[in-house]
């Protein structure tokens, strides 16, 4: 919180900053405090959730979403103002912030990141799981030669590029406002360097060059992965 409500911020044109918090942190003394800037719809919807941990989850990360975007408009929380997309997909009314800001959010486990950019993006956060069935899933949802270069890998190495190939996957469903509706069968991820750098491919044709991707592995075996926009 403190880091948080810190000095004003501002986002250059060409950076995306990425925020990570744990919300084991969050002191729950808080709660009240984080209560007050949402707004009454999305008290209505903390209050909606049957299960404490889901509210207090819900809470934490909105309450938190809306204390960074203060700094970066420079307003306060409570003041941020959401449209929604009609998948659900909040982004800022850049009407009456007068500027756009983009971001996107994803959590796993007890950990939240945040992307925030002067370009559209998505971000995603997985935790690297060898107990996922993943040759089941990948012959079911991902492209021919995505399931045929996993089952060639050994057990290490196909676990790690699995859950990179969804991050970056569903990072970039995010960022065009279709999540995992969109199908992860739909696009294919074609390896363009050894910095982990991708391209995706439409239909295995396609070449979308407009977006820029880039993944990487953080705290104890999690991956995250950007798809962001090189144009408004």
């Amino acid at each position: 919180m403190t880091e948080i409500r810190s000095n004003h911020l501002i986002i250059n044109e060409n950076n995306v900053d990425i925020w990570l918090i744990n919300i084991e942190d969050c002191d729950l003394k808080e709660y009240e405090n984080y209560l007050a800037i949402l707004s009454e719809d999305e008290r209505k919807k903390y209050h909606n959730f049957k299960l404490t941990s889901q509210r207090d989850r819900f809470l934490i990360n909105r309450a938190n979403l809306r204390l960074i975007l203060a700094k970066y408009l420079h307003i306060n929380p409570q003041e941020v103002t959401f449209n929604y997309s009609n998948k659900g997909k909040p982004s800022l009314d850049f009407l009456i912030h007068n500027q756009e800001i983009y971001f996107n959010l994803s959590h796993k486990n007890n950990y939240t990141v945040y992307g925030i950019a002067k370009h559209n993006l998505g971000i995603d956060l997985e935790k690297i799981d060898d107990q996922v069935k993943i040759e089941n899933i990948a012959k079911r949802f991902f492209c021919s030669q995505e399931y045929q270069h996993l089952i060639q890998l050994n057990k290490e190495d196909s676990y790690r590029y699995f859950f990179t190939l969804w991050t970056i996957k569903e990072a970039y469903l995010k960022s065009i406002g279709e999540g995992l509706s969109g199908g992860l069968d739909s696009i294919y991820i074609q390896e363009i360097g050894e910095n982990i750098n991708y391209q995706i491919l439409h239909n295995q044709g396609e070449k979308q060059n407009k977006w820029f991707f880039k993944t990487w592995y953080i705290l104890d075996n999690y991956v995250l992965s950007m798809a962001v926009s090189k144009y408004h």
